[in-house]
């Protein structure tokens, strides 16, 4: 069964959990969305936990569901664990036990002293979405300004992600050189290992740390595909999970596969997993709840040379959500040489406005579009002032 946040909802999931008539529970009042779907009630879907059951989220916001109605069932418990990347790390340290970390509450974090930190570190709230107050904090020189800048991040976004945002706990790291990816994966009712998509992030410069590119292609699959199947492996060892999906990104630094985080009971998030059935044919939720495995021999054999992407488009942080009359979907849109597929998204509890399927031909493209400014594409309302000066 899945459980749905229906503020941002993938059609092509709609469409799957139609076809299969996988049972959902549904958090949200959107209309419309569940006229041809298994809905379930609150008992139902508690009498259907248990520890053989496939279980599915669209959102990490429906993680609050699972703690709700069913806090005591084994996948709240692995859930819970994978989720705080602080324990995260606690459960890894016996596979990196070289791996500096080190969990503080909020208070504690402005009584280190720099002097303390092996810089270069990375700094992120232990529960966290998306890249909202996350840090690159070379030296000891950035240490104050950034914890300036992670403050003012928690205090902005505290009520657009507070199902999914703690910033008590506050997670610092050791920074990982080198190229990052993104899996969606699962494993089976026998703890075997089934990877979905690789995706490979897009940065900037080395401060970067925004969600907005993703792609893969038959180079990106073939460079690191075999390293990841090795670390689902050996983490089942210290962690044994069954029938049950992960996303997570890792860092290949030096031969070495390090895990960033690891995100349990979703792909990846607002629909933008649906880049596998683009490039590659691949269904992720039908594989999932199937129990069946994608044919990567010949996935690679049927693809072509073309570098597939998404696009993740957000209202710039400093721009307030209230304030914007509309957007310009259509003149965003021909930035874009060869569009897969355009969705806009109109959710009240997250920033992003668009999200872009496409298709390029060269690098070129997508470091153009790493770089563009998003703000042209939006208008704002006028401010009114009254006689006296206030605004109205």
């Amino acid at each position: 069964m899945i459980l749905i946040n229906d503020q941002i909802i993938s059609p092509i999931l709609l469409e799957s959990l139609e076809e299969m008539n996988i049972p959902v529970f549904k958090q949200g009042n959107r209309s419309g969305l569940s006229n041809s779907l298994n809905v379930m009630g609150d008992k139902q879907f508690f009498s259907l936990v248990n520890e053989q059951q496939k279980l599915l989220t669209n959102s990490e916001s429906c993680l609050a569901l699972l703690e709700s109605y069913a806090p005591n069932s084994v996948q709240n418990r692995w859930t819970k664990q994978l989720k705080d990347k602080g324990a995260f790390r606690k459960i890894l340290s016996s596979m990196y036990p070289d791996y500096f970390y080190k969990i503080v509450n909020k208070n504690e974090l402005y009584e280190l002293s720099p002097n303390d930190i092996p810089f270069p570190v990375v700094i992120k709230p232990s529960k966290g979405y998306s890249s909202v107050g996350v840090y690159k904090i070379k030296n000891a020189a950035e240490w104050e300004d950034t914890l300036r800048k992670l403050e003012t991040d928690l205090f902005l976004m505290k009520n657009v992600y507070q199902e999914v945002i703690d910033g008590e706990s506050i997670l610092i790291e050791k920074w990982i050189f080198g190229e990052e990816y993104a899996v969606d994966s699962y494993y089976d009712h026998d703890g075997n290992p089934v990877i979905l998509n690789i995706f490979k992030r897009l940065f900037k410069d080395e401060y970067d740390t925004s969600d907005r590119i993703y792609y893969t292609s038959k180079q990106v699959i073939s460079e690191i595909y075999d390293d990841i199947l090795n670390f689902m492996h050996k983490f089942k060892e210290v962690y044994p999970v069954k029938n049950f999906p992960i996303h997570f990104e890792v860092r290949k630094s030096h031969g070495t596969m390090i895990p960033i985080e690891m995100n349990p009971l979703r792909f990846a998030g607002a629909g933008t997993t649906d880049l596998g059935l683009y490039a590659y044919e691949c269904n992720v939720y039908k594989h999932y709840f199937q129990g069946t495995s994608p044919d990567w021999k010949e996935a690679l054999s049927n693809m072509d040379d073309g570098i597939y992407s998404f696009f993740c488009a957000e209202v710039p942080i400093h721009i307030s959500q209230n304030l914007i009359k509309s957007i310009d979907h259509q003149s965003f849109q021909k930035e874009f040489e060869q569009i897969l597929e355009y969705r806009q998204i109109q959710a009240a509890n997250d920033r992003t406005f668009a999200i872009v399927f496409f298709k390029s031909e060269t690098m070129d493209e997508l470091y153009r579009l790493l770089q563009l400014d998003l703000q042209p594409f939006i208008t704002l309302k006028e401010m009114q002032y009254s006689r006296e000066g206030s605004k109205e």
